[in-house]
């Protein structure tokens, strides 16, 4: 086990960070990626429950109740690294241990993020659950809202259960101002691409 000293890694602000994460990426298929064209990779160290129910886009998961699993880091040791998620020390010494220069602790976190008013991601895997009967007919479990912003065509074809279909090109002038008044309310919007 290694242990690293603050002094050893830098921190990253939640400004600097939201100058480096993109809102696409042309290289990434899936969540076990990291987007190649991207200027950063990051790693989400939280539980792989966490992961799913939101996380930094783009992230990758390496959960720090499991082992160090270095495959998914770039080749390129001098890619810029940012881990987030509870205790991710250990992890950003593996990765400074491999040779890794450029790794950075961004310790503001998911609350970090979403309180700069970012989103979060999430994935499949983390929408059947809320898709449910067993979360749907629980009434200690809390609403959510589920919004298709493809258009109107596309959507009447096929749509996600539930989704509301809210086309992104008049979202701001038709729909902004009937979002729900309860404002910790869970809105997952989709648009039938991977990002």
């Amino acid at each position: 086990m290694f242990l690293v000293e603050a002094a050893e890694v830098d921190i990253i602000t939640t400004s600097e960070l939201m100058e480096l994460v993109e809102t696409t990426s042309d290289e990434r298929d899936s969540y076990e990626e990291y987007p190649g064209d991207w200027e950063v990779v990051l790693v989400d160290t939280r539980s792989a429950e966490e992961f799913q129910a939101g996380h930094i886009n783009g992230a990758i998961n390496m959960p720090e109740d499991e082992e160090f699993a270095p495959c998914p880091l770039p080749e390129d040791e001098e890619k810029k690294i940012v881990f987030y998620g509870g205790d991710c020390h250990e992890w950003m010494a593996e990765t400074k241990e491999l040779g890794y220069e450029n790794v950075y602790h961004y310790e503001a976190g998911i609350e970090g993020w979403q309180g700069n008013g970012n989103y979060l991601t999430t994935t499949p895997e983390y929408m059947s659950t809320l898709l449910d009967a067993g979360y749907a007919d629980d009434a200690d479990e809390k609403p959510f809202m589920i919004i298709d912003t493809r258009g109107f065509d596309v959507f009447i074809e096929s749509h996600i259960p539930m989704a509301q279909p809210m086309e992104h090109n008049v979202f701001e002038e038709k729909f902004l101002d009937y979002m729900p008044a309860e404002k910790d309310m869970e809105i997952i919007t989709y648009c039938g691409g991977f990002f």
